[in-house]
Parts: C-alpha cells; sequence; structure tokens
C-alpha cells in the first residue's frame, strides 16, 4: 500500500484546491473564510 501514498495525497489535496477554487470563485468573492473569523473573534470579545 506504500507504493500509493503519492496517488491519495494527490486525490486529496486535488479535492481540498477543488473546493477553495469553489468557494473563491464566487461572483462576491469569498465569504467563507470572513464568515469563519467572525465566528472566532465573537469569541474573543
Amino acid at each position: 500500500m506504500g507504493e500509493y501514498d503519492a496517488v491519495w495525497v494527490f486525490i486529496i489535496s486535488t479535492i481540498f484546491v477543488g473546493f477553495y477554487i469553489f468557494i473563491e470563485a464566487r461572483p462576491k468573492g469569498s465569504s467563507l473564510f470572513k464568515d469563519i473569523f467572525n465566528n472566532i473573534s465573537r469569541f474573543f470579545r
């Protein structure tokens, strides 16, 4: 199974990059990271 490690890394990274491109390609831009930052900063007020 060790010979397929590079394949698994490629597949997983392709999924994450595809998700990131899907989020960033919206017409209004990215709101995901802004929403996460707002939720985290709410706990530190």
